[in-house]
């Protein structure tokens, strides 16, 4: 049965159903994508062949608890990443299939065991995710830049860590904003602030938002999701932007990049080549990003 994604910026987009993971249906892709490079300093021009899992198909891990870079409703997948990552497969030839994972935690190692070839989902180049990847896996150039923000009931006021004393605060466990948190809080020394964890950052706001008085006082995510929760649920307002501070305590710029198996041989370098010159640019702009340190 074929299930449609509900595209951004009117695109359409080809997908299908993998019989072992939960993604969306479509038809099998039988076509091979070409990319074409630069030959050293002329004009030629010579055709790689991509390889993927499964050829004429690109399998791309998604988490559909970050809205607005990916989201699954009934009506399909929809969001910046899937849009985005779709219109690059339509290019290569090749049929999108998305293949959705539960948890946001390490979905960036997922191309290395062979369950995609590509992921996605605001996922945050640092030198530990670097580091952990190792050699089966190729981080893309950057698309996008991001910084931190907090969902806070209306007339909350939050403007540093020291202002989270003796509260909870709600995060997705393993993002960047948890990251982010737990550095700030041991870099300040705070021992009385409470960290929770949920697998869907609509579900965390509402809870900020139907607190009482010992309740979690906020939700920690990326300017662009705190952006679209304040929009979408009542009395939820932004506060505090800031820059990610690393567990060593400085203070960094967060960079989003896709990660991508690096048996699926041409592919990155094809992605690459996309992401300077996109068919579709990407639906959320350069992004919120800070120039950090500052």
């Amino acid at each position: 049965m074929s299930i449609s994604i509900a595209p951004l910026k009117g695109m359409a987009m080809g997908i299908r159903r993998n019989a072992g993971a939960k993604t969306v249906a479509g038809m099998i892709g039988t076509a091979m994508a070409l990319a074409l490079s630069a030959c050293g300093g002329s004009n030629a021009e010579t055709a790689t062949t991509l390889t993927t899992i499964e050829p004429g198909v690109l399998k791309v891990c998604l988490y559909p608890g970050f809205a607005p870079f990916a989201i699954r409703d009934d009506g399909g997948w929809s969001g910046w990443d899937p849009a985005y990552l779709s219109a690059f497969a339509e290019q290569q030839g090749l049929t999108f299939e998305p293949v959705e994972v539960s948890t946001f935690n390490d979905i960036w190692m997922r191309p290395g065991n062979d369950e995609c070839d590509v992921a996605g989902t605001g996922i945050t180049e640092t030198a530990e995710r670097i580091q952990q990847t190792g050699q089966s896996i190729a981080w893309t150039d950057h698309y996008y830049s991001v910084a931190r923000s907090l969902a806070v009931r209306a007339g909350t006021t939050i403007d540093s860590v020291e202002d989270l004393a003796g509260t909870t605060v709600v995060t997705t466990k393993g993002a960047t904003a948890d990251i982010d948190l737990l550095a700030r809080i041991k870099a300040a020394g705070l021992t009385d602030v409470t960290v929770e964890y949920v697998n869907d950052e609509a579900v965390g706001t509402r809870r900020v938002a139907e607190a009482g008085p010992d309740g979690p006082i906020a939700f920690a995510a990326g300017v662009g999701s705190i952006d679209v929760l304040a929009d979408s649920i009542p009395g939820i307002e932004a506060t505090w932007i800031h820059c990610m501070m690393l567990p060593d305590g400085t203070e960094t710029s967060e960079p989003f990049a896709f990660t991508v198996r690096e048996q699926s041989t041409g592919l990155a370098k094809a992605l690459n080549a996309f992401i300077a010159a996109p068919t579709l640019p990407y639906p959320g702009g350069p992004g919120s990003g800070l120039d950090c340190p500052k």
